[in-house]
């Protein structure tokens, strides 16, 4: 069907489900705006409850309820721009009827509405909106800045803590607060090192526990970020990495098979 109408001065776009008098409009759900596109193509005459369910609810099978809170949510659009006046009125135990004598069938579905005239108070919103999403945009950005600053510390924190952690004069020292984990597997022994108190996340565990390598492992957490450091003493080679805990696993799996190659 797909027609425009206009009922008095405000024209509904039934393929835009928007009803407007080219100041203001409404937007209708999908539902809605099948139910007024069938109520206006018979407009002043009674449309059976079946036929209204059928149109606008497509297949689907639905209560009576159903269609009576659409139509009470339709007629509050309609009420909108037609305070004083009930365009829909209720056949009882029968279905409804649109009761107007000034509704058109409009062909052209979109040049069918209006262009909203600009006003000083439309101008004013809008500039109220753009600041607001300047300041929004400013907020992102300064939230940016503070994650990467907070990564590259909890970087500079790793490196500082494993520079204590590494061998001096054949003893090892290891800092008030932390905690030492021993993983062995396949004949590999891995050292991992997390503060005091802190879980280490048993899935993180077993990936740092496959490494072909004697490695010791820093890992921390901070606001939902983990900080993952390793070393590894044969080959002399270390790496950090900081991964969102949503990530972790998946991420750092990728990375660490690119550090062995």
């Amino acid at each position: 069907m797909l027609n425009n109408y206009r009922i008095k001065n405000v024209t509904f776009c039934s393929n835009r489900a928007v009803l407007s008098n080219g100041e203001q409009q409404q937007e209708l759900n999908f539902t809605e705006a099948k139910l007024l596109e069938i109520l206006l193509s018979k407009v002043n005459e009674t449309v059976l409850k079946e036929t209204l369910k059928e149109f606008a609810w497509q297949h689907t099978v639905v209560t009576d309820s159903s269609l009576t809170k659409s139509i009470a949510k339709l007629r509050k659009a309609l009420v909108f721009f037609f305070e004083d006046e009930e365009l829909i009125i209720t056949i009882p135990r029968v279905g409804y009827k649109f009761v107007s004598n000034d509704v058109v069938t409009i062909a052209n579905v979109e040049t069918s509405i209006e262009e909203p005239i600009t006003t000083k108070s439309d101008e004013s919103e809008y500039l109220q909106t753009t600041e607001y999403e300047d300041k929004k945009k400013s907020k992102t950005s300064v939230r940016n800045k503070i994650l990467l600053t907070l990564s590259i510390l909890l970087i500079g924190g790793s490196l500082f803590n494993f520079l204590r952690l590494l061998p001096s004069k054949n003893e090892q020292f290891i800092a008030d607060g932390y905690h030492v984990t021993e993983l062995t597997s396949g004949g590999f022994s891995h050292t991992v090192i997390t503060r005091k108190g802190m879980e280490l996340n048993p899935k993180l565990s077993f990936l740092l526990s496959q490494q072909k390598c004697n490695c010791l492992f820093f890992v921390d957490k901070i606001s939902g970020h983990y900080n993952i450091s390793y070393f590894d003493p044969k080959n002399e080679k270390g790496k950090s990495f900081i991964f969102d805990e949503k990530n972790l696993v998946e991420k750092l799996r990728v990375n660490l098979s690119e550090g062995e190659q």
